[in-house]
């Protein structure tokens, strides 16, 4: 009878091992899975943060696109990058400011009777 005892109370300790093993188990898997929703649910906030972004780029391009696809705006581009111009019209062109400015200094005023000197004198 002795022997009974001992060997119930061992089995009981294996049992409650065991339980405890597989509880530990759940737990952690538990954990793991709820980890793994919590940042699934962050991937999507993200996914959709971009998405965002994405359709703000889509509109902004489709925009652009309705203002390309104008006569006015062919009309400009067909002017200024082609340079070209209606039938009848007169293309001018004009240098730019900064160019105008830099021949302004290159030419030096100098007095006549300096220019007559310079040219005796050599």
């Amino acid at each position: 009878m002795v022997n009974k005892s001992t060997r119930s109370k061992h089995e009981k300790g294996w049992y409650r091992v065991l339980i405890l093993v597989i509880i530990w188990l759940l737990i952690i898997s538990l954990t793991r899975d709820v980890w793994q929703i919590r940042t699934g649910f962050g991937r999507i906030g993200e996914a959709n943060r971009r998405l965002e972004i994405e359709k703000k780029k889509n509109e902004d391009l489709k925009e652009k696109l309705g203002m390309v696809m104008t006569d006015d705006y062919k009309e400009k581009i067909i002017r200024e990058k082609l340079n070209m111009q209606k039938e009848g019209e007169v293309l001018v062109v004009m240098p730019d400011k900064a160019f105008a400015q830099e021949e302004v200094r290159l030419v030096k005023f100098v007095p006549n009777w300096r220019k007559w000197w310079n040219l005796l004198s050599m």
